[in-house]
């Protein structure tokens, strides 16, 4: 059940990172930093589920599922930069066109290039996986 739960989660993860780039091309700076927020927990849900066979508990902190996950360094910094991202607490007190002048488009640049990262760090832990 456990690989077969990954390649869902990551499948869903890479179908993000692909949407997450046509909201950028779009202009729509905030959906662009949601998409790339919800590739990382996707994508790291995903190795995690294959070593225990369940998801992580999970509260919006990129970092700390990253941890649980046994994610390198570099991919927790990525991981730290993407978490402010997630609606329960950016939104918090905005309106969607404030989001998107507040994430700006050199911003929404920079995390999808994080949530790229992340996204490759996870394809050979999740693709290599036997079931």
């Amino acid at each position: 059940m456990s690989l077969d739960e990954a390649l869902g989660m990551y499948a869903e993860a890479a179908q993000d990172m692909v949407s997450a780039g046509l909201a950028l091309a779009a202009g729509n700076l905030y959906n662009c930093a949601d998409l790339c927020n919800q590739v990382a927990e996707k994508a790291v849900q995903a190795v995690y589920v294959l070593s225990h066979d369940a998801r992580a508990p999970y509260d919006h902190d990129l970092r700390a599922l990253g941890l649980l996950a046994g994610a390198p360094k570099p991919v927790l910094e990525d991981l730290d930069a993407l978490t402010p991202y997630h609606p329960a607490g950016f939104l918090a007190g905005r309106s969607v066109e404030e989001a998107d002048d507040a994430v700006g488009g050199e911003t929404a640049t920079d995390l999808l290039a994080r949530a790229r990262r992340v996204l490759r760090w996870a394809r050979p832990l999740v693709l290599g996986a036997e079931g």
